[in-house]
């Protein structure tokens, strides 16, 4: 039996520049993800969303708000909504995400490559003339999004504080997407106490992947940390409440060694 894919929203896919199969271009950067339930009512990654729209939301506070009301002055649309590439034209996750078909670039790229880097002598940009801006795709949705999650504060069943959530692990054994392959399924929430510090994987791998010194500091200020699976899961509302209480939460080295078998 194969073992289905695993990723980590924040770690692997959250910032990732998106490219074009065809040609390599960069199409946007991957600013938030947007989620929906299949009929178990198990969330997983439906789209990728791009741009001030959805990088605002995410960012949260005054800046985020600042971001997403100076691009909604400046959008003709009604209820203008951000870039959105679905994931069935993923064709690979890596060091960038690429994707297949007609996916046009994101607004703020196009407008860079046309105005500042295609004038640079050597540059190798070709523009069409009179090229435009390209066209908005897709709408707001309304789904829940991965900004959603993390971020989030998380409670056991007796209402104390386990943490925030860090980051979602993602499996790829959700619905099928287009009869093309699996979706990433929501598979468990990474927690961690508050203020520990920017998470780098280490945390989640064994300890030969870091420097010594790197290892020792995060097994420090990781030694509280919890992997929360979604079946532990109780409800979502201004906290995710776990239906168990801390005690029955596996550490972070404890996901690794599940992965590893």
């Amino acid at each position: 039996m194969t073992t289905a894919r695993t990723l980590h929203a924040q770690l692997h896919l959250l910032d990732r520049q998106v490219v074009r199969a065809e040609d390599g271009r960069m199409i946007c950067k991957v600013d938030d993800l947007e989620l929906t339930t299949d009929e178990q009512g198990r969330p997983y990654v439906l789209a990728i969303l791009a741009g001030p729209l959805a990088l605002g939301p995410r960012i949260g506070g005054v800046v985020g708000r600042l971001v997403v009301g100076v691009t909604e002055l400046f959008r003709p649309e009604e209820d203008p909504g951000p870039q959105r590439i679905p994931m069935i034209t993923v064709s690979e996750i890596g060091s960038a995400v690429t994707v297949g078909g007609d996916v046009q670039e994101a607004a703020l790229e196009h407008w860079v490559r046309v105005n500042v880097i295609a004038p640079l002598p050597g540059s190798g940009v070709e523009t069409a003339a009179g090229e435009r801006r390209p066209a908005r795709r897709g709408d707001l949705t309304g789904r829940l999004r991965m900004s959603d999650l993390i971020g989030r504060r998380v409670v056991d069943d007796s209402g104390a504080l386990v943490g925030q959530v860090a980051d979602v692990r993602l499996s790829q054994d959700g619905p099928m997407l287009g009869e093309v392959q699996h979706a990433f399924r929501v598979a468990g929430l990474i927690v961690v106490p508050r203020h520990t510090g920017q998470l780098f994987g280490y945390e989640r791998g064994p300890a030969g992947q870091a420097p010594a010194l790197v290892a020792a500091v995060v097994r420090r200020l990781h030694r509280n940390s919890r992997y929360v699976t979604w079946e532990q899961v109780d409800v979502i509302a201004d906290d995710v409440r776990l239906a168990v209480p801390t005690a029955e939460l596996a550490p972070l080295a404890g996901l690794h060694r599940s992965m590893s078998r």
